[in-house]
C-alpha cells in the first residue's frame, strides 16, 4: 500500500540523515511528531479520524516500528506514523533543502481556478471552506466518511459511482491515515488533476511523485504553540495563524 511505500522511505531517509524523533503526541483532532537533526527541528502532524478509533492505545514510536505502526489496525498508531513521516518530509523540504521544484506560497482556495480547470470536480473530505469556494461557479460532488461532518456531502461508499466521472479529484490527506487513499486513487484514473490536500498531505514531493499531481499543504512556524494547540484539543482552524500554506505542483 502507498503508506507502507512511505514509511519505508521514510525510515531510510531518517536513518541516512541522522534523524531522531524528539517529540510526539496525540491530541483530540490531531497527532503530531518532531524530528531532530543537525539543521533543527521539523514538524508533522496528522488527522486523527475519532471515527474510527476502537479499543487500544499507541505504542511507544521509534523509527523501528514506524513501518508497523503505519500497517497497524490501530487508528492511533497510523495517525501518529502519518505524522512521524510528514515530519521527515518537512525536514528534508525546509531544513536542508533537498527539493529542488517550485513551492509557491498560498492557500489552494485562493489559486480554486488555476489549479482545478474546468470539468467535474469531486471533493474527498468535506473541507467546506475550499467546497463553498469551488461551488460557487462549478458543480461540485464533495464524499464524506463522517456521518457527523456529512453536511450536503455524499457518504463515500458512494465513491464508485461519482470518482469515475470525475475530471479533477481533491483529495484529503486524511485518507492517508484510514488506508483509503490507494481505493480513492484507483477510482480516479480518469482524472486530468489530483489534488492532495491538508495538514496531514505534507509529503515529500518526490514520494508521491506520479501519484498525485498537486501537494496542497503546510509548513509549521511555530512549532511551540502548535504543539501546544494539539495537546489542548486544537484542530486545523486554531493553528492556522502559526503556518503557512503552501502548493506544491508535481
Amino acid at each position: 500500500m502507498l503508506s507502507d511505500r512511505l514509511a519505508k522511505k521514510a525510515v531510510l531517509t531518517a536513518k541516512k540523515k541522522g534523524l531522531k524523533i524528539y517529540e510526539y503526541s496525540i491530541g483530540a483532532k490531531y497527532s503530531y511528531a518532531i524530528v531532530k537533526g543537525k539543521r533543527g527541528y521539523a514538524m508533522g502532524t496528522a488527522y486523527l479520524p475519532l471515527e474510527d478509533i476502537s479499543r487500544g492505545f499507541c505504542r511507544s514510536l521509534s523509527l523501528d516500528n514506524l513501518q508497523s505502526m503505519i500497517a497497524s489496525l490501530n487508528m492511533q498508531e497510523k495517525s501518529l506514523g502519518i505524522a512521524v513521516i510528514n515530519a521527515i518530509s518537512q525536514y528534508l523540504l525546509w531544513n536542508i533543502n533537498e527539493y529542488k521544484g517550485d513551492i509557491e506560497y498560498g492557500n489552494l482556495i485562493d489559486c480554486v481556478k488555476e489549479c482545478c480547470p474546468d470539468g467535474k470536480i469531486a471533493v474527498v473530505g468535506n473541507m467546506v471552506p475550499l467546497v463553498k469556494k469551488l461551488q460557487e461557479e462549478r458543480e461540485v460532488w464533495v464524499l464524506e466518511r463522517n456521518p457527523k461532518l456529512r453536511i450536503n456531502a455524499y457518504p463515500d461508499s458512494l465513491a464508485p459511482r461519482i470518482l469515475p466521472k470525475a475530471d479533477t479529484v481533491i483529495i484529503t490527506g486524511a485518507t492517508l491515515v484510514n488506508d483509503t487513499i490507494d481505493y480513492i486513487l484507483s477510482l480516479s484514473k480518469r482524472a486530468k488533476l489530483k489534488i492532495l490536500v491538508g495538514p496531514t498531505a505534507a509529503l515529500y514531493p518526490e514520494w508521491i511523485k506520479g501519484y498525485v499531481d498537486v501537494i496542497a499543504s503546510l509548513k509549521i512556524d511555530n512549532l511551540e504553540k502548535v504543539v501546544e494547540i494539539i495537546k489542548c484539543g486544537g484542530g486545523r482552524w486554531d493553528f492556522t495563524p502559526y503556518v503557512r500554506e503552501y502548493i506544491i505542483r508535481l
